[in-house]
């Protein structure tokens, strides 16, 4: 069997790599462990799955503000199985049209594990299949880490992957790890009647610098009134079985007792196994495998992308690279990684975005900032919806006009963001973007209104 391009793993990454080569003529092959794991860890056990979960917990949080709008609803009966059933109904349909797709568009798809044998040899174990190709794009995702003796046991400790077989909602749950997947089980555990603990061991929760603190403050002050419990730099000293669940022991010097605990502090690259070694393929000190801004790696015509590239998982990074290491394949050199352009959405009680750099980044590169901020409390759309809470915070070079970044905390931040995305790849400054226009009413109207107050002064907001 032979082919121009052999994706191992048909995950996000693969997937939309596959289609864009084959789109450019190249004939592809994917390879993936099997026909139940097509699609990859964001739709199976990651990102599909939980923004399902978490739209009824904000359908939750709707539905208790309906008065506002004249509406009194009588209550609600809650259905796990049946919440279960219909998120699984989504997955599989959205896997098969995976496949249905690939098949139409001849990309076949080889079920086994792919092992790189040279730059040109792939060998399907369990499908007992050698190909050859012109090039490998390296796409196989990550796994779920454990710490210290909080071991998984899929009963009563659970990663991020066992967490969708448990069959309703516990009464109970401590949450190990503040950052995106952590703040997010916290927020649809809390809405679908969970009484949820969520411990980080650093000091604040979403503890990256790409987020800034004030993005991360405001969320767990919104989580906190939902009724969450955080505690931050703190995390589990021991624990216990007993009859009524776990009875753990925090090192803040507190117990308390809980159904399950869930591990949400991390994964680590699935680059064991595959022959990367025996093929050259290095790897840093943390098992990523090192690659260029064309996704290549130390192996000529051996590429990578996604989580395997670094301890940034975003399902829309690995697309991005896969496409990026296609179009180089291609003998083109214009298109690169960028890292100034990645979005990082966290989905919770609000919606956290962040793009570029943050105030503080910028100010360590060396740029002159300057920086505006608008708030959603008296934007009359989000007035009109009932979600008037965030802000929206344009990071700019004051010198040149360039914008650097922006972080959004509010209603539909996620899709927000995508504006100020396409003004830092465009290279557009400050000038262009305060003389564009926005709907009114619209919540895009606050990305304007930021970048008025960087351009002609702050009305209501001052540089902290």
């Amino acid at each position: 069997m032979e082919a121009d391009l052999v994706i191992i793993g048909a995950g996000s990454g693969g997937y939309e790599a596959a289609l864009y080569a084959r789109r450019r003529g190249m004939k592809v092959i994917l390879v993936e462990l099997s026909p139940e794991t097509v699609g990859g860890n964001c739709l199976n056990k990651g990102c599909i799955p939980s923004k399902f979960m978490r739209h009824g917990a904000y359908l939750i949080d709707k539905l208790s503000k309906m008065k506002q709008w004249g509406i009194f609803p009588t209550g609600y009966t809650f259905n796990f199985s049946h919440l279960k059933s219909e998120r699984d109904k989504v997955i599989f349909t959205i896997r098969e049209n995976f496949k249905k797709f690939a098949k139409t568009v001849n990309i076949p798809i080889v079920y086994g594990k792919g092992i790189v044998k040279d730059p040109h040899t792939v060998y399907v174990e369990g499908a007992g299949l050698t190909i050859k190709t012109r090039f490998i794009l390296l796409a196989t995702g990550s796994k779920p880490i454990s710490v210290g003796k909080l071991l998984p046991d899929g009963r009563r400790i659970l990663d991020t992957d066992q967490i969708w077989n448990i069959e309703k909602i516990p009464s109970r749950i401590l949450i190990v790890g503040g950052g995106a997947v952590g703040v997010e089980f916290a927020y649809i555990f809390k809405n679908y009647g969970c009484k949820v603990t969520l411990v980080e061991l650093r000091r604040r929760i979403l503890p990256t610098d790409d987020i800034p603190e004030d993005s991360a403050r405001y969320l767990g002050r919104k989580l906190r009134q939902i009724g969450v419990d955080i505690r931050t730099k703190t995390t589990v000293e021991s624990y216990e079985e007993i009859p009524q669940g776990l009875q753990v022991k925090l090192t803040d010097g507190s117990e308390l007792i809980v159904d399950l605990i869930l591990l949400a502090i991390g994964r680590r690259p699935n680059t064991e196994g595959i022959g990367l070694e025996d093929a050259g393929v290095e790897k840093d000190e943390r098992g990523f495998v090192k690659v260029d801004s064309y996704s290549r790696t130390t192996v000529p015509g051996v590429y990578a992308c996604g989580d395997i590239t670094s301890p940034l998982m975003l399902a829309h990074k690995a697309m991005y690279e896969g496409k990026v290491a296609v179009s180089h394949m291609l003998g083109e050199n214009e298109w690169q990684r960028d890292p100034m352009i990645i979005p990082k959405i966290v989905y919770s009680a609000l919606e956290v975005a962040s793009v570029g750099l943050t105030e503080d980044q910028a100010e360590e590169e060396g740029y002159d900032v300057k920086v505006g901020v608008s708030s959603f409390v008296f934007n009359p759309k989000a007035m009109d919806d009932g979600e008037n809470e965030g802000f929206v915070r344009i990071v700019v070079d004051e010198k040149s006009g360039k914008i650097l970044g922006a972080h959004i905390v509010g209603p539909h931040a996620g899709e927000l963001i995508h504006q100020v995305i396409h003004m830092i790849k465009g290279n557009l400054d400050i000038d262009m973007a305060v003389r564009s226009m926005y709907a009114h009413p619209s919540l895009s109207e606050a990305v304007g209104q930021s970048l008025s107050e960087i351009k002609y002064g702050s009305l209501t907001w001052t540089k902290r």
